[in-house]
């Protein structure tokens, strides 16, 4: 094996320990709840999935069933995210942002 193929999945490691750290705190306000589908996407899953594509694919145009079932279960290096760190409302908001 070769440095180059040992590098991607730290890479995706870090990257996935980096958001897991991240959306801890990246709450929007002080009462908890997220402003709009466009504040959850740049303070959480902008991190990964930006530049397009960064370390995540490219999400825009994404499936909303995919979306919501990625977001809840996780995916390969994504980790999966809490109704009390997106909760429903906030995730239909960022379904319909990233139309």
């Amino acid at each position: 094996m070769t440095f180059k193929s040992k590098s991607r999945p730290v890479a995706l490691a870090l990257g996935s320990l980096a958001m897991a750290l991240a959306s801890g705190i990246a709450l929007a306000d002080s009462s908890g709840k997220w402003n709009n589908g466009k504040e959850v996407y740049d303070k959480v899953c902008g991190y990964c999935h930006e530049p397009n594509p960064g370390l995540g694919p490219n999400i825009r145009g994404a499936h909303p069933r995919d979306v919501r079932e990625r977001v809840r279960n996780g995916h390969r290096a994504m980790p999966p995210f809490r109704q009390t760190e997106i909760d429903e409302q906030a995730l239909a908001q960022l379904v319909d942002c990233l139309k």
